[in-house]
C-alpha cells in the first residue's frame, strides 16, 4: 500500500469525499472499532515504532471520528434538505396567497369605494330627509302660529286695500301737517286742517280718509306711550308736536315757555348724550363743531328774538355734498356731518318775531300750553290719581301689544329664516 507514497496520499486525501458519499459499508468500520480500543493503539506509541506509522494511526482515529459525525449528522442534513425543500413549496404557496389576497384586496377597495359612495348618498338622502322633515314642521309651527291671525290679517288686507285708494290724499295731508301747522296753537290747528286743507282736498277731488288723522300716519300707540314715559305731557297738542318734531327732515325751534318740550327732549336724548348751551356761552361755537362731527345733539336754549348768524349753515342746512360724505362750514371751518346729529332751538318767548328765513330754514313747533291742552294733562293727571288702576291698564294694554307685535314679527323672521337654510 506504500510503495506508491503519492497514491497512498491520494487515496487518504479522496476517502474523507467518499464517507460524504456514504460509499463505504458500514462494517468496515465496526471491524477496526476494536483496534481502535486498544489502549497502545495511539499516535505516540506509535511513534516509537514508525513515524509512518504514528500518522497512519493518526489518520484512522480521526477518519473514525469524522465518519461518526457524518452519519450522525446525515439525518440532519437530509431534514435540513426536506425542510429547504418544504421551505421552497411554502414560499412558492405564500407567494401565491399573497397575489390572491391583493387580488381580493383590490376587489374589496373597489366594492369599500361603492359601499362608502352608497353610504354618502344614504347619509345625503337621510339627511335631506331630515331636513325637508324639520322644514316641514317649521312650516307647520308658522302655519298654526299664523293661523290665529288669518282674520285678522284678512280684514287687515280688505282696510289695506282700501287705504290703498287714499294713501296719498294722508300722507299728504300728514306732510302739509308737519310743514305748516307746527306754529300754531290748537285752535288755529284745526281751523287750518278743517278750513283749509281738508276744504282743498274735498274740492279738488283729492282721495282722502274720511276720518284721516294725521298722527295716526305720523306714530302710534307705542311711540306715544313711549314719549308720555319720557315726561312728554299726554294731550293732544304735546302729541301732536313729538310727531312733528320726530317726523321732520329740518332742525327744530321749539317755542316752550313753560319748558315741557324742553323736558321731554332732555329726557329723550338722555342715552344720545345731548350738549345744552346758550348763545352767551362763549364754548358754544366749539361744542357745536364737535357734536356736529362726533353725532351729538345739541339743544341751544333760552334764544331771542335773533339768533347768531355763525350757526346760521348748521339750522340752514347748508350741507356740501362730497361722494358719500357730507360737510357743514362754518366760518373758515369745513366741519364733517356726523348722521347721528340733531340741532334743537328753543326759546322761552310766548310770541318770537323771527325772520321768515328761519321759519322757513327751521321746523316751529309751539310747545305753549292752551287752556284746552292743560284741561286735557289735568284730566290725565287726575285719572292717574284717582283711578290709577285704569291708567295702568291702560299703558299695560299698550305694552303688550307692543311686545305681541315684537315678538309676532321675531317669530315670523325665525321661522323664515329657518325655512330659508
Amino acid at each position: 500500500m506504500m510503495k506508491d507514497p503519492n497514491g497512498f496520499m491520494k487515496g487518504l486525501n479522496d476517502y474523507k469525499a467518499i464517507i460524504d458519499e456514504m460509499r463505504i459499508p458500514p462494517q468496515n468500520f465496526a471491524a477496526i472499532q476494536g483496534i481502535l480500543a486498544e489502549e497502545t493503539f495511539t499516535p505516540e506509541n506509535m511513534k516509537t515504532k514508525s513515524e509512518a506509522a504514528a500518522g497512519v494511526c493518526n489518520w484512522l482515529i480521526n477518519i473514525n471520528l469524522y465518519y461518526d459525525v457524518v452519519v450522525n449528522t446525515e439525518p440532519k442534513r437530509l431534514a435540513v434538505e426536506q425542510a429547504k425543500i418544504d421551505l421552497a413549496a411554502a414560499n412558492e404557496k405564500r407567494e401565491e396567497m399573497e397575489n390572491l389576497v391583493a387580488e381580493l384586496q383590490a376587489k374589496l377597495d373597489v366594492l369599500m369605494g361603492l359601499y362608502t359612495s352608497a353610504m354618502n348618498k344614504k347619509k345625503s338622502a337621510e339627511d335631506e330627509a331630515a331636513r325637508c322633515e324639520r322644514r316641514l314642521s317649521l312650516a307647520n309651527r308658522l302655519v298654526s302660529a299664523l293661523g290665529s291671525e288669518k282674520g285678522r290679517w284678512s280684514d287687515a288686507i280688505v282696510k289695506f286695500g282700501e287705504d290703498l285708494k287714499v294713501i296719498h290724499g294722508d300722507v299728504l295731508l300728514a306732510s302739509s301737517f308737519v310743514s305748516y301747522v307746527g306754529p300754531f296753537n290748537k285752535s288755529f290747528r284745526d281751523k287750518i286742517m278743517d278750513d283749509n286743507f281738508i276744504k282743498f282736498f274735498k274740492d279738488n277731488k283729492i282721495p282722502l280718509s274720511s276720518a284721516c288723522d294725521p298722527l295716526a300716519i305720523l306714530t302710534d300707540e307705542a311711540k306715544v306711550a313711549g314719549w308720555n314715559n319720557e315726561k312728554l305731557p299726554s294731550d293732544r297738542v304735546s302729541i301732536e308736536n313729538g310727531a312733528i318734531l320726530t317726523n321732520s327732515d329740518r332742525y327744530s325751534l321749539i317755542i316752550d315757555p313753560q319748558l315741557q318740550g324742553v323736558t321731554w327732549l332732555k329726557e329723550r336724548e338722555k342715552a344720545s348724550d345731548m350738549k345744552v348751551s346758550r348763545l352767551s356761552n362763549p364754548k358754544m361755537i366749539k361744542i357745536l363743531e364737535a357734536a356736529i362731527e362726533i353725532g351729538h345733539p345739541v339743544m341751544i336754549e333760552n334764544l331771542e328774538n335773533s339768533i347768531d348768524a355763525v350757526i346760521q349753515p348748521v339750522y340752514a342746512r347748508a350741507i356740501i355734498k362730497r361722494g358719500k360724505s357730507k360737510y357743514i362750514k362754518m366760518g373758515d371751518k369745513e366741519l364733517s356731518l356726523h348722521p347721528q346729529f340733531n340741532l334743537y332751538l328753543h326759546t322761552k318767548l310766548q310770541n318770537p318775531h323771527y325772520p321768515p328765513e328761519i321759519q322757513a330754514e327751521c321746523t316751529l313747533i309751539n310747545f305753549t300750553v292752551t287752556e284746552s291742552g292743560l284741561e286735557d294733562q289735568l284730566l290725565a293727571l287726575v285719572v292717574k290719581k284717582e283711578r290709577p288702576d285704569l291708567a295702568q291698564q291702560k299703558e299695560t294694554l299698550i305694552q303688550e301689544l307692543n311686545g305681541y307685535k315684537i315678538k309676532l314679527f321675531n317669530l315670523q323672521t325665525s321661522l323664515l329664516k329657518q325655512l330659508a337654510e
